[in-house]
């Protein structure tokens, strides 16, 4: 039955194509630090990691909480000046979210974000009515691509791991989902559909998704 089936999406570059600002800000974070960031070593290894990670691979070294936070609010703070002028959600996300709604689907949101970027994008669209469970990176211990977000997803809309869509950008993303038993939708608006390594489907956006196209692997 439908009701069996979950999507699992991811937010920064999913629900909304706002990588280019996140990239922005951590580019003028680190350049603050003596750091220039290379866009493509930070989209294959760090993306989609909490924050708390993505400073300890490039200052390489553990980084206390108390700075973890300071970072976090100087970056996260400049990232929502960058994208507030742009915010919208992905093509075709709305459709896809109704036709999943009303065709049965469970749809859940998984991401490394904290609390307060996921109100800036889904109460600021006026998504989170279609969201039946959010799990951010302030409610997980390992961030991806360990699979405990996703699958702490998983219990929360009360649907079997193997009956799991996950919609991803990263490669992390990706790697997680495998890990956690899930089959994956490949969005490529961080990485080319050639760098996915395990989805079932990849697609620019969700113009050309169903959410019967995209649940037709899994019998149930």
């Amino acid at each position: 039955m439908k009701r069996d089936i979950g999507f699992l999406l991811d937010m920064d570059g999913v629900v909304c194509h706002n990588m280019p600002a996140h990239e922005e800000a951590w580019t003028a974070f680190f350049r603050e630090h003596g750091i220039e960031l290379e866009i493509n070593e930070f989209r294959v290894n760090t993306m989609g990691m909490p924050t708390r990670e993505v400073l300890k691979y490039y200052f390489k070294r553990e980084v206390p909480p108390e700075e973890a936070h300071a970072a976090a609010l100087v970056k996260e703070t400049l990232y929502r000046k960058l994208y507030l002028p742009e915010r919208a959600a992905a093509k075709g996300l709305l459709p896809f979210l109704k036709g999943s709604r009303a065709g049965g689907y469970r749809i859940g949101l998984g991401t490394g974000s904290k609390d307060d970027n996921v109100t800036f994008i889904l109460d600021g669209l006026e998504l989170r009515p279609w969201f039946d469970a959010v799990v951010d990176g302030g409610m997980v211990t390992k961030g991806k691509p360990d699979p405990e977000t996703f699958l702490i997803l998983a219990d929360k809309l009360k649907v079997a791991p193997k009956n799991c869509v996950v919609f991803e950008d990263s490669l992390l993303g990706e790697e997680a989902a495998r890990r956690a038993g899930m089959r994956v939708v490949a969005i490529t608006t961080s990485h080319r559909a050639d760098e996915f390594k395990f989805a079932s489907l990849k697609a620019a956006d969700f113009t050309t998704l169903s959410p019967a196209k995209a649940a037709a692997p899994i019998r149930t």
